[in-house]
């Protein structure tokens, strides 16, 4: 097995295509390979569930009014925040293995990743955080990683965020109301239900600190890595996934 390193850390941001990427890996990775994925942006990544909001429209207008870029990303439904504290991660293999299992892996990945750091995460729903789910990632009650996947035929993209430090509190606020701004109550936030891995820890974290305990794991879990910082964006099959991705953000647009 040999891992696939697409880091790009420190690139000029662009969410669209590194949306795009994503799709454009879990269509071509090969049965020997495992791709991480890592990458920043400044904004809200939105789930589909949050665009068929019927009051969708005003949710959007209170992200615009407070200065909020927002994407619609492939997988997970709610909203989530990205900022230059917050590392965003892709793992996309080859897996025929159910939701769970795949689930599991990230979960595992993760672990043995961030083990220099706390052996105290635990993984269930946290209620009060957003874009809650039974694959949530915390300390002490307080989530400070989300997963999602997205599966096409035999090939799977298992996704995260982590917020490493910055300011969390405003993060939740920004997206609590949101979802205020729409009477919506089925997702509630509240800041008391999350944090980051440096307030939750004690330590002083960087992005680039955890992206590498990613990097190491691996190479750990693979016999031989190589790293590039992107794909050939002008390669047609690149350009489908690219097409894809803006076809999802129209409703950005409407």
């Amino acid at each position: 097995m040999k891992g696939l390193i697409i880091n790009e850390l420190g690139k000029p941001e662009n969410a669209m295509h590194s949306t795009a990427m994503d799709d454009y890996s879990v269509r071509t990775v090969d049965q020997e390979t495992l791709i991480l994925h890592l990458f920043q942006h400044e904004g809200v990544n939105m789930g589909l569930d949050d665009t068929k909001i019927p009051a969708f429209e005003k949710g959007l207008a209170y992200y615009h009014d407070h200065d909020a870029s927002v994407i619609v990303r492939n997988s997970g439904g709610r909203s989530i925040v990205s900022d230059s504290g917050v590392l965003n991660m892709s793992l996309v293999l080859k897996s025929n293995a159910n939701m769970y299992d795949n689930y599991r892996y990230l979960d595992q990945f993760i672990r043995d990743a961030l083990s220099p750091i706390t052996h105290a995460i635990d993984t269930g729903e946290i209620i009060g955080a957003y874009c809650p789910g039974n694959s949530d990632m915390s300390i002490n009650g307080r989530k400070f990683c989300g997963t999602a996947q997205r599966k096409r035929l035999d090939s799977v993209a298992l996704v995260c965020y982590i917020g490493v430090n910055g300011n969390q509190d405003q993060r939740s606020s920004l997206v609590q109301g949101f979802y205020e701004a729409m009477d919506y109550d089925d997702v509630v936030v509240h800041k008391d239900f999350m944090g980051t891995l440096s307030s939750l820890t004690g330590l002083t974290l960087t992005v680039p600190q955890v992206a590498q305990l990613m990097i190491d794991e691996l190479k750990r879990r693979t016999d031989s890595t190589y790293e590039i910082t992107g794909y050939d964006t002008t390669h047609d099959a690149f350009q489908t996934s690219m097409d894809m991705t803006h076809r999802q953000n129209r409703v950005l647009t409407k």
